[in-house]
C-alpha cells in the first residue's frame, strides 16, 4: 500500500521545479481521486483562471483594472521565485479543490515582460495547457511554472508600485520583497524574512548543514547579549544588500547607542547563514578599547586593525590574500589603493570596517570616500560604524538611536536579570528610559548602581550627578574634543536652555546667524542636536536625551561658560514671564506712538525684540513702528511675525496698509486670502476685490483688454463665494455695490477686447447674458445691451451665404440664453411693465430670426 506523505510530496516537487517539469506527470503529484490536494503549498498555488489579454482596444481605466490583474499573477510568479520555484495550476477551484477546467491559452512571454518591467529581472516562466482525465472526461488544466532564484543572485525587488484595483487596493508597492510563506504570498518584513531570502532556501524540514562563511570577526563585547531592538536597522541592511547603486552603508548616531552590536549581530547572521552573495567577511576595527556599563571601566580589546588610513589599506590587503612580496616597499597610498581594488575584485566580501570615529575627523570622511570607490569598483558591499555621517547623502547612512518602549524594556529585562536585580517596575522603566534616553550603555551603567544597593530612584538621582560621569566621559569625549569653539558654545547653551531658536542662540551667544547655523551644521553630523520643525517660525533646536547631561564637560572647555550661562538664565527667566514682559512692552510702545514719538517707540520695540528674539507679537509691533517711520524693514518684520505664528489683525491689517501705501495689489491679494481663512471677516474679501479691480484697471490703461477682463471676473467670482459666506446686512450691502462697479468695468474691458472681432457680437451676448444671469447685475440698459448685441450678430449672419455646423450651436445655445433672459425680465420687480413689454416684442422678432437662420 502506497502512503500519501506530505513530504514525499513536497521532495518530488522540488525535484521536478529543479529540472523544469512542466507535464502532467505534475499533476499526478497535485490531484488524487479527482480532487486537488488541500494541504498548505509552499510550492504550488491553485488559480481557477488566469487573466488575458484584451484583443480590442481598451481605455485607460479598462487598461489600469487589467494592469491590476495581471499584477496579482506578477507578484505570485515573483514570489515562488524568491523562494523556491513552484506552480501555478490553472482550472481548479481554490476553495473545493474541484476540476473546474481552463481551456484558453495564456502569453507567458508578455506575463515575462510585465515581470521585468515590475523588477528588472529577468525571469522566464513556461505555461503549458495539459489534459488530465477526469471523471466526466479529460480536464484542460493550465501549468504556469516558475523556476527558483539560482544561488548567488540577489532576490527580486518590486521597482515601482502595481496599478490600483478598482476597490483602490495595489497587488505590491515600490521597493518590496515578496516570498512564499507556506500558501501565501507576502512581503518580507522581519530581519528572519530576509535570512531566508538570501540564505539557501531548502524545502527539506531538516535541511543539509551549511558551512559557515569565512571570516574574521573577533571575540564578542562582553556587554553584548542578545541585540534588543533593532529590528528596523537589521532589515535596513538586509535591503541595502541588493541597491547596486550603494557599495557602502553607514551606521551613525552618538557614543554607547549599540552600532557596533548592529553591525556585529548583522555579519553574525551574514557568517551563520553562509550566503552565496559573498565568499568572505572581513571585519576592521580601529577601536583600542571599550568601555564597559557594567563594569564602570575601559575594557582593552585584544585586537586592534589600524589607526589610519594607510594601515588600514594595509590590514584589507592582508586579509584578501594579498602576498607581502607584492607590496612595494614604502608604496604610495594610491599604490596600495589600487592592490586592494584588484585583491578585491578577485571574490566577494562583506566588509565591515568599525569605528571610523577613532581617526581624525579629516581622515574618517577620506575613509569614506576610499571605501565607494574600491567597493564601487570590485564585487564589495562595506559597513562603516561612525559617529558622524561622513558628509554622506541620507539614503546611504542609517541614523542610530535610543531604544524605546516595549524594545527597552526586553533590553533592561535582559540586563537586570544578568546583574540579578529586580526589573523595574512600570514607573520605574519610564523614568530609566528617559533619564539614559533609551542608551544602551547609560541603561547598563544606571542598572550598575541598582546592583550596587541604589533603588531605581536613588541611581537615576546620582547618576545624574558624579557617579554618571565617567560613563558620560567615554560616550561623548570624542565629539566633545572634535568641536570647534562656536559649536562648543553653541552645544553648551542648548544645554542650559533644553531648546532654542538659531536667533535665541544668536543672541545669547553674540554670535551672527551665519556662525551658529554653520555650527549647528557641524553638531548635525555628529548627531548632537535634534530639530523640531512643526511649529510655527522655523526650526528649533534642542539636545538628544543622552546630551542633556553634558554641561560639566563642556563648561570645562569652553572659555567664558559663565557668561554664556547668565545669559541663558536670563533668556530662560524672560521665558516664563514672557506675557507681562511682552504685554509692558506693547503698551509702552503704543502709548509713544499715539503721542507722536515714533522714533522712541521703534526703540522700545526694538530693545524688547532682543530680549525675545522669536515673539511674533514683538515683530508685529516693530513692523508696525517701522511703518509708521516710513523706514524701510516693515516689510520683513510683518513677514517674520507671521512665520512665527502670529494671527492677529493688528498684523494683517498693518501689512496691507503697508502694501496698499506701495501699490502693491497682488500682496494685498495674497494678504488677504490668509487673514480670511485666519480671520472669517468679510473685510478682507471686500479689500482683496478691490484689489483684483485696481489690478484690471492696470491692465486696461496698457490696453491689455484681455487680462484686464479676466482681474474683473476674478473679483466678481470672489463676490460671489463672499455672497453665500457671510450674512451681515452691511457686509452683503458693500458686496452688491462693489459687484455693479466690477461688472460694469467688466464689461467695458471686454467689449473693448471684442470690438473689431468677427464674433465681438455674439461675444458681448454672452457677457450680457453672465452679467445679469450669474453677477445679478439687473438694470434695463444691460437687458437692452444684450438684446442689441444679439441683433447685431443675427443681422451680419443673414448676410452670409451658408452657416456653419458651429455657427448652428451658437445659434442653439443663444436661443436658450435669449429665453432665460425674457423669463427674467418678467420675474423681476423691478422692471416696470411698459419695459417688460417692450422686452417681450424685441425677442419675439428676434427668434423668428433664429428660426430664418436655423430652421428647426
Amino acid at each position: 500500500m502506497k502512503i500519501d506523505s506530505v513530504y514525499q510530496r513536497r521532495s518530488t516537487m522540488s525535484k521536478m521545479i529543479a529540472s523544469g517539469t512542466v507535464d502532467v506527470s505534475v499533476l499526478r503529484e497535485l490531484i488524487k481521486d479527482g480532487m486537488a490536494s488541500s494541504e498548505e503549498a509552499i510550492l504550488w498555488d491553485f488559480k481557477r483562471e488566469l487573466p488575458r489579454n484584451s484583443q480590442t482596444k481598451q481605455s485607460a481605466s479598462e487598461k489600469e483594472l487589467s494592469g491590476a490583474r495581471f499584477s496579482e499573477i506578477v507578484k505570485d510568479c515573483v514570489s515562488f521565485y524568491n523562494s523556491y520555484g513552484g506552480y501555478l495550476v490553472v482550472g481548479i477551484d481554490d476553495a473545493s479543490g474541484a476540476l473546474t477546467g481552463f481551456d484558453s491559452g495564456f502569453d507567458a512571454p508578455d506575463l515575462n515582460k510585465r515581470i521585468s518591467g515590475a523588477t528588472g529581472v529577468s525571469l522566464e516562466t513556461i505555461y503549458r495547457t495539459v489534459s488530465y482525465p477526469a471523471a466526466n472526461g479529460a480536464v484542460d488544466i493550465g501549468l504556469l511554472f516558475i523556476p527558483k532564484r539560482s544561488a548567488g543572485k540577489n532576490p527580486a525587488q518590486f521597482k515601482k508600485s502595481a496599478p490600483a484595483s478598482q476597490y483602490g487596493r495595489k497587488a505590491f508597492s515600490q521597493s518590496d520583497f515578496y516570498l512564499r510563506d507556506r500558501d501565501t504570498c507576502r512581503p518580507a518584513a522581519t530581519p528572519e524574512d530576509f535570512e531566508f531570502l538570501y540564505g539557501d532556501r531548502q524545502v527539506s524540514e531538516v535541511g543539509s548543514l551549511v558551512p559557515f562563511l569565512d571570516n574574521n570577526l573577533p571575540a564578542r563585547d562582553p556587554d553584548l547579549g542578545e541585540l534588543r531592538g533593532r529590528d528596523a536597522e537589521i532589515t535596513s541592511l538586509w535591503r541595502w544588500l541588493s541597491d547596486q547603486f550603494s557599495p557602502v552603508h553607514i551606521l551613525c548616531g552618538l557614543g554607547g547607542l549599540g552600532k557596533t552590536s548592529i553591525a556585529y549581530t548583522f555579519a553574525e547572521r551574514v557568517i551563520f547563514n553562509s550566503l552565496p552573495e559573498f565568499d568572505r567577511v572581513i571585519w576592521l576595527g580601529a577601536k583600542a578599547e571599550t568601555y564597559s556599563g557594567l563594569m564602570n571601566e575601559y575594557i582593552p580589546l585584544q585586537r586592534v586593525d589600524f589607526n589610519d588610513i594607510d594601515k588600514m589599506l594595509y590590514e584589507l590587503l592582508g586579509q584578501t590574500g594579498c602576498p607581502p612580496e607584492q607590496i612595494p616597499e614604502l608604496p604610495s597610498r594610491d599604490q596600495l589603493l589600487s592592490l586592494c581594488i584588484n585583491h578585491l575584485s578577485e571574490y566577494r566580501y562583506l566588509l565591515l570596517v568599525d569605528n571610523v570615529d577613532t581617526l581624525a575627523d579629516e581622515e574618517q570622511q577620506l575613509v569614506f570616500h576610499l571605501l565607494t570607490q574600491m567597493c564601487s569598483m570590485s564585487k564589495t558591499k562595506a559597513i562603516v560604524t561612525a559617529r558622524r555621517n561622513l558628509g554622506a547623502s541620507r539614503s546611504v547612512y542609517t541614523q542610530i538611536e535610543g531604544l524605546h518602549g516595549e524594545h527597552f524594556k526586553l533590553f533592561v529585562g535582559d540586563k537586570s536579570r544578568l546583574v540579578r536585580v529586580k526589573e523595574p517596575s512600570p514607573t520605574e522603566l519610564q523614568n530609566l528610559e528617559t533619564a539614559s534616553g533609551g542608551s544602551p550603555l547609560f541603561a547598563l551603567s544606571l542598572l550598575r548602581l541598582v546592583s550596587l544597593g541604589d533603588t531605581y530612584r536613588d541611581a537615576i538621582k546620582n547618576w545624574k550627578g558624579s557617579d554618571g560621569e565617567a560613563v558620560r566621559v567615554a560616550a561623548f569625549k570624542q565629539e566633545i574634543s572634535r568641536l570647534t569653539a562656536h559649536q562648543g558654545r553653541v552645544l553648551l547653551a542648548l544645554s542650559y536652555l533644553d531648546s532654542a531658536s538659531s536667533t535665541e542662540l544668536s543672541g545669547v551667544l553674540k554670535l551672527n546667524r551665519f556662525e551658529v547655523q554653520t555650527a549647528l551644521e557641524g553638531l548635525q553630523a555628529f548627531s548632537m542636536t535634534e530639530i523640531e520643525t512643526s511649529l510655527p517660525g522655523g526650526p528649533v533646536f534642542k539636545l538628544p536625551v543622552a546630551l542633556l547631561l553634558v554641561s560639566s564637560l563642556l563648561e570645562a572647555r569652553v572659555a567664558g561658560w559663565e557668561q554664556i550661562k547668565s545669559e541663558c538664565d536670563r533668556l530662560s527667566s524672560l521665558r516664563q514671564h514672557k506675557r507681562p514682559f511682552i504685554a509692558q512692552a506693547i503698551s509702552r510702545t503704543i502709548g509713544l506712538l499715539r503721542g507722536g514719538s515714533v522714533s522712541e517707540a521703534k526703540a522700545t520695540a526694538e530693545q524688547a525684540l532682543k530680549s525675545l528674539p522669536d515673539s511674533p507679537d514683538l515683530h508685529c509691533l516693530f513692523g508696525r513702528c517701522l511703518s509708521e517711520a516710513r523706514e524701510p524693514g516693515a516689510e520683513d518684520a510683518f513677514q517674520r511675525a507671521f512665520e512665527l505664528g502670529c494671527e492677529k489683525r493688528d498684523l494683517f491689517d498693518g501689512w496691507l496698509a503697508l502694501r496698499e501705501r506701495s501699490k502693491d495689489w497682488r500682496g494685498i491679494v495674497s494678504i488677504c486670502d490668509v487673514a480670511e481663512a485666519k480671520l472669517k471677516s468679510c473685510r478682507y474679501s471686500l479689500l482683496r476685490n478691490k484689489a483684483f479691480s485696481h489690478i484690471g484697471d492696470e491692465f486696461a490703461r496698457g490696453g491689455r483688454y484681455r487680462e484686464a477682463s479676466d482681474s474683473y471676473a476674478l473679483g466678481l467670482d470672489n463676490i460671489r463665494a463672499a455672497l453665500a459666506t457671510y450674512n451681515n446686512q452691511s457686509d452683503r450691502s458693500e458686496l452688491w455695490r462693489l459687484n455693479g462697479t466690477l461688472v460694469s468695468r467688466w464689461l467695458g474691458a471686454v467689449g473693448m477686447d471684442a470690438d473689431g472681432q468677427s464674433d465681438g457680437d455674439r461675444r458681448m451676448f454672452g457677457v450680457h447674458h453672465k452679467a445679469i444671469m450669474t453677477y445679478k447685475f439687473r438694470p434695463e440698459r444691460s437687458y437692452l445691451s444684450a438684446l442689441s448685441a444679439l441683433e447685431a450678430w443675427l443681422t451680419k449672419l443673414r448676410a452670409r451665404k451658408g452657416i456653419s455646423d458651429t455657427t448652428r450651436e451658437h445659434l442653439k445655445t443663444s436661443y436658450q440664453r435669449l429665453e432665460q433672459l425674457e423669463s427674467d425680465v418678467q420675474r423681476n420687480p423691478k422692471l416696470v411693465d411698459e419695459f417688460k413689454s417692450s422686452f417681450a416684442k424685441t425677442s419675439a422678432r428676434l427668434k423668428i430670426l433664429f428660426r430664418t437662420l436655423a430652421p428647426q
